[in-house]
């Protein structure tokens, strides 16, 4: 999410075991006897190459897992408004990093929403235009959550924000856009319609965003 846009060896332990062995004899000769030696033959040793190491698989690539819906949310009150409030904005850079926007639009009302509106039009034209985008993830803290709305039956949600860097490259590495860190202060307004958590608009301290 951007609200205020800037111009901006794994060492593996090898054991060798070493094999010692050691031969004696009770048996002395008598005095006056000759004691007699015979060498044991000794027997060809063939030598065992040693296995070839075959080298590990390189790990495979892993993207961005979506984030888990909060059990609160099944709260209808301030407890499943904090907790929609917080998903929503861990969809928000799930969506923007792999186009994936199937969860993000569906917790949205379009009709009162920019910035839900912007945020799933660009991770659409991202994902459709082959860009790749990098960083970006944002982080609420001091969540506090307001009594319900007497006209809209909703809840605010206010928070402070901070928001890594952001870089968009296109399919040939070409860098096309860049967010610069930021950090400010943020009210989302949420909604339970009944069978879910609905985003009725999200404004920060510089203005709507989107």
């Amino acid at each position: 999410m951007r609200v205020r846009r800037r111009t901006p060896a794994l060492v593996l332990p090898v054991a060798l075991v070493v094999g010692l062995g050691a031969c004696s004899s009770d048996d002395e000769p008598e005095p006056g006897a000759s004691a007699t030696t015979s060498a044991a033959p000794t027997a060809s040793v063939s030598e065992t190459p040693e296995p070839t190491e075959s080298p590990e698989p390189e790990p495979a690539e892993t993207g961005p897992t979506p984030p888990p819906r909060p059990a609160a949310m099944d709260d209808t009150g301030k407890k499943g408004a904090q907790a929609a409030a917080e998903y929503f904005i861990a969809l928000t850079t799930y969506a923007s990093t792999t186009g994936e926007t199937t969860e993000l639009a569906a917790m949205s009302n379009d009709g009162t929403c920019g910035f839900c509106v912007a945020v799933v039009e660009e991770a659409e034209e991202y994902e459709t235009s082959g860009y790749t985008v990098t960083g970006g993830a944002t982080e609420i803290s001091d969540l506090q959550t307001g009594d319900k709305d007497s006209l809209t039956g909703g809840y605010a949600v206010t928070a402070a924000f901070s928001a890594d860097e952001r870089t968009v490259h296109d399919a040939s590495g070409t860098e096309v856009d860049r967010w610069d860190r930021d950090t400010g202060f943020l009210q989302i307004d949420l909604v339970h319609d009944g069978s879910s958590w609905r985003t009725l608009a999200l404004t920060t301290d510089q203005g709507e965003a989107g």
